[in-house]
């Protein structure tokens, strides 16, 4: 508000001075120029833009929020050690990898190799992880799409989180030693508990990185 108040300000100060750049039309541009953008920070800093959350047993946000999407509650089975420990909002559309009955998503090359990461800033203020999609949903800027992959489902073994592995996997130079240290594995889709179809069972979970 402040900077339009100004533009205004010095074009009337201009028009009582009888120049004769000071033009009706020239002033209603200049106010246009400066409410677009007003726009353009407030959809950065206003109602597409913040912190995300899931709202669990619901289907629907408050008010006060905006839904990027609704879905199905899951989880590993409460029986089996391993596996991930935080739940997932898995989306009830779905999104598959190319993909061929019996094989994993990565090549054999990858068995017992060290993973290498890396951490990022992106320029976007909210950064949300999708289990279960390839693309952002509308208004979303995606980051990176791979496998959803956390410890094995093997009694015994501790749970882990969730991570978003990149498709374009690589690995350590010279990391084969195999201790069996931190052991990831593609994370399946079980039919029963989730919703069969859209979901498939035995088929590797795909992920998206998403920012807004």
């Amino acid at each position: 508000m402040l900077k339009i108040s100004l533009i205004v300000l010095l074009s009337c100060v201009c028009c009582r001075a009888g120049k004769p750049g000071c033009l009706k039309e020239h002033i209603i541009k200049e106010i246009e120029r400066n409410l677009k953008d007003l726009q353009s920070m407030h959809v950065h800093n206003g109602e597409n833009s913040g912190e995300t959350y899931i709202r669990w047993g619901k289907t629907s946000c408050p008010k006060e929020s905006y839904l990027v999407y609704d879905g199905y509650a899951a989880g590993k089975h409460f029986k089996f050690g391993g596996s991930g420990a935080n739940f997932l909002c898995l989306p009830k559309n779905p999104e598959w990898n190319s993909y061929t009955d019996g094989n994993k998503p990565y090549p054999n090359t990858f068995h017992d190799k060290d993973m290498p990461c890396a951490v990022c800033q992106s320029k976007r203020s909210t950064v949300l992880m999708v289990p279960g999609k390839l693309t952002c949903h509308d208004g979303w800027h995606k980051e990176f799409s791979g496998y959803l992959m956390s410890q094995s489902s093997t009694n015994g073994r501790t749970p882990s989180e969730y991570i978003c592995v990149d498709e374009k996997l690589e690995s350590v130079p010279g990391g084969d030693s195999g201790r069996n240290e931190a052991v990831v594995y593609p994370v399946e889709a079980i039919c029963g508990s989730l919703k069969c179809p859209p979901y498939v069972n035995g088929r590797e979970l795909t992920c998206v990185v998403c920012s807004n």
